[in-house]
């Protein structure tokens, strides 16, 4: 009841641009949607519409729009190009709402902090607009990141919404299952709300520029600590463009490429810490020639093992060793459902020839997408982080690309696979790690015979015990439950019936309307018992 309304707004405005088939397969009656026309001036491609009713829809859908548009891979070619519009045209709040946001994050007036704040905003996302300001005991020009009003209340219901979409059409349409749409939608749940506090932000932010070996080349702006807040970031203002529209030397747009692919594996690589969507709306290019990642709300981390697992994969991609593919893939994995090997490797064998019958090192992240796609429909659940490792390394390679049309991104990662390479087989680390194992086994060892003793002594107590726990028998019970109230109460309304009868005969005074006044309240009571259980009933589907 809660999200009612929020929920005739989402099937209306996607009844409006023409999505009406989709809520009939889904069983849901769209009589009492809102039908008008859009009233655009030129006709609408199915492309635009998609990107027109997720802007419509607001800040929830705007952002998985922009997540969609990462997948370069899988996606039509006019559907990315129309998403990505999403990320530099979202409607602006007014300022006065986002002014009351910036005072109440503050604790004081506007004007006590700062001298200026532009009430135009120079940046508009889905959660937040940026808005330059000019702090009144320095004079910094620095940038505010504002949360939109009321944003988290709005995403709350959109992704419950999400929710009961995900399981409708997980259950209803078997060949959109393999995906797991409501695992999707969770995972997008927990991307946005951690998007909404911007203390991890700017965390991530100090926590690249800590680690940033190539500052004279690529960094990140800095962060004004004692005012950030959940819902506020100040940084300082960077002035630059766009790759795109940065107009230097061939050569220098050649270098600048490379500084930008060398930071980013080193992240990846060295780091095991990464921008997870360096796309070039995230990235400025300065007066001086360096390069500024903006955003961090979304990042990747990859432990030291992950990391060689992605060595050993790629390796095993590039001699296209299709076995040795599908172990990598059941090491770097947990087992969602028994995997059936032959079929893995046909599904790996058709991925791999969509490339060519020669692998490219440049395709990298795109065969990463489409093999961590092939694990998943095979049962294999994969680290997120992987698929955020696939999209950083699409998203640098099209910055790079757009510099630089002779950007090679696999002469870029080679030194940095090579180095990780090296790491990882020197004499030191192993012996370290071998004398963990040894440690711990000769620990666990030690530990045995006491172990064994105490079981021995138990049994010999007679105190062990075998706890069973049936699983999937929760819906069942609950049923079970609802059958013997509403049993327990249709007999409490018979005999109350049968007693109000008997009374109704007698002439017992007090009298109601010639009737004896008790016998007319059982009735009552009994009358607002079966509308409860009628409707207990037609509320639960009439099977629960």
């Amino acid at each position: 009841m809660r999200d009612a309304v929020r929920a005739k707004e989402i099937f209306t405005v996607l009844v409006r641009y023409g999505f009406s088939n989709l809520l009939t397969q889904l069983n849901i009656p769209t009589g009492w949607v809102d039908r008008f026309v859009n009233k655009a001036d030129a006709p609408l491609s199915q492309w635009d519409r998609i990107r027109l009713a997720m802007e419509e829809l607001g800040p929830t859908f705007v952002k998985m729009g922009q997540l969609i548009s990462t997948r370069s891979d899988s996606i039509p070619a006019p559907l990315l190009e129309s998403l990505k519009n999403l990320r530099d045209k979202v409607t602006p709040v007014p300022f006065d709402k986002i002014a009351l946001v910036l005072e109440t994050e503050l604790g004081r007036p506007t004007s006590e902090v700062f001298s200026e704040v532009d009430e135009k905003s120079i940046g508009s996302g889905s959660i937040a607009q940026v808005h330059r300001a000019v702090f009144k005991s320095t004079g910094e020009v620095v940038a505010l990141k504002i949360q939109r009003p009321d944003i988290k209340k709005d995403l709350i219901s959109d992704l419950e919404i999400l929710s009961w979409l995900a399981r409708e059409v997980h259950e209803r349409m078997e060949d959109l299952r393999v995906y797991n749409l409501p695992r999707l939608v969770e995972q997008l749940k927990d991307s946005l709300l951690n998007e909404l506090d911007f203390t991890h932000e700017a965390n991530y932010s100090e926590i690249f520029s800590a680690r940033n070996p190539f500052e004279e080349h690529v960094f990140a702006p800095a962060v004004y600590s004692e005012f950030t807040t959940n819902r506020l970031l100040v940084t300082e203002f960077v002035r630059g463009v766009s790759p795109e529209n940065f107009s230097g030397t061939v050569e220098e747009k050649a270098e600048l490429a490379r500084h930008g692919g060398n930071s980013v594996f080193h992240q990846i690589i060295c780091n095991g810490f990464f921008h997870a969507d360096p796309h070039p709306g995230n990235v400025l290019v300065t007066d001086e020639g360096r390069i500024c990642l903006l955003d961090w709300g979304m990042v990747g981390q990859l432990t030291k093992q992950m990391r060689y697992h992605l060595a050993d994969l790629l390796k095993a991609v590039t001699a296209r060793d299709i076995e040795h593919i599908a172990y990598r893939g059941n090491r770097m994995g947990k087992f969602r459902k028994p995997v059936d090997g032959p079929r893995l490797e046909m599904d790996i064998m058709r991925a791999l020839d969509q490339f060519g019958p020669k692998i490219k090192a440049k395709d990298s992240g795109r065969i990463i997408l489409e093999l961590l796609h092939v694990f998943g429909v095979n049962g294999i659940a994969v680290a997120d982080d992987y698929i955020m490792l696939a999209k950083a390394v699409i998203s640098i390679e099209q910055t790079g690309v757009m510099l630089d049309p002779d950007f090679n991104i696999a002469q870029v990662a080679q030194p940095f696979v090579e180095d990780l390479q090296r790491e990882r087989w020197q004499p030191r680390p192993l012996l370290r790690k071998l004398l963990w194992i040894f440690g711990d086994s000769f620990e666990r060892l030690t530990g045995l015979p006491g172990n064994i003793q105490r079981v021995l002594k138990r049994i010999e107590e007679e105190d062990i015990h075998i706890n069973l726990n049936h699983q999937g028998l929760d819906e069942l019970n609950e049923s079970i439950n609802r059958s013997a109230n509403r049993l327990v109460l249709a007999v409490i309304i018979a005999a109350l019936i049968m007693g109000s009868s008997t009374i109704i005969t007698t002439g017992v005074e007090p009298l109601l309307w010639g009737f004896p006044a008790i016998g007319i309240l059982g009735y009552l009571i009994s009358f607002i018992f079966g509308i409860w259980v009628i409707f207990d009933i037609i509320r639960g589907g009439g099977h629960k």
